[in-house]
């Protein structure tokens, strides 16, 4: 074996050793993800990776956002919180009033030149906005739902890691391991049945009922069958 096949090999153990690290730390202290899933960032940079994101990009839904972009400044949480109740935006404020965040994540770059960097800046904003259309909880299980989503339609060595740590939470914790396996299941149907969530312009119908939105995405029955229904009746009262 030569000198660069070893740098190779060795590089590769190196780098899947640290990610099974981030996995089992945030399965361990899911609280501290953003500490522990430091290594998440390497599956990015594999071939792999880009050639999912490619296809993703290249999609014609995706495609048609990228053409005709969406504004980026969106309303202040305040101005949410004045919209009709039920409205994506007033829904959207009381989820992160919840989360104890008085402020909504700005986009990383002021207008990103690249389509590459105004899907990825576009795609974290969105996140909350996905989680409140969908009725998913600030747990464990709420984000093993988001991430199943993300991993069964994308196929992205990242969001598959970041699954991975869910569905090893319940080693750690046995009382979550049902409701966590229960809002897997429920992300993976909303992917069956919803390809991405990228393309809708949420940015259009901050004061459009979440009711609506759900309609039109074709998951009102759907909803029906999330094990969040505890959840799902006080989110958009």
């Amino acid at each position: 074996m030569s000198e660069t096949q070893n740098y190779v090999r060795s590089s590769f153990s190196d780098g899947a050793t640290k990610l099974a690290v981030s996995i089992l730390q945030t399965a361990k202290e899911p609280d501290k993800i953003f500490q522990h899933g430091r290594y998440f960032a390497i599956p990015g940079g594999i071939t792999l990776q880009k050639e999912c994101f490619e296809r993703v990009l290249t999609s014609a839904k995706v495609q048609d956002v990228l053409s005709n972009r969406p504004s980026q400044t969106w309303p202040e949480l305040e101005q949410m919180g004045a919209m009709p109740k039920g409205s994506l935006g007033c829904c959207l404020q009381q989820r992160m009033e919840m989360l104890g965040l008085c402020f909504l994540p700005e986009p990383e770059l002021p207008e990103p030149e690249s389509d590459e960097a105004f899907f990825i800046s576009r795609s974290v904003r969105l996140h909350e906005i996905h989680h409140t259309v969908l009725g998913l909880p600030i747990t464990v299980a709420g984000e093993a739902a988001a991430s199943a989503f993300y991993a069964s339609t994308g196929s992205m060595p990242f969001d598959i890691s970041v699954l991975a740590s869910w569905m090893l939470r319940g080693s750690y914790e046995p009382s979550e391991r049902r409701l966590i396996w229960d809002g897997i299941s429920f992300g993976i149907a909303v992917g069956q049945r919803v390809p991405e969530l990228f393309s809708p312009r949420w940015e259009e119908g901050w004061e459009r009922s979440i009711i609506d939105w759900q309609n039109e995405l074709g998951i009102t029955e759907l909803l029906k069958t999330s094990p969040f229904q505890e959840y799902l009746a006080t989110s958009y009262a």
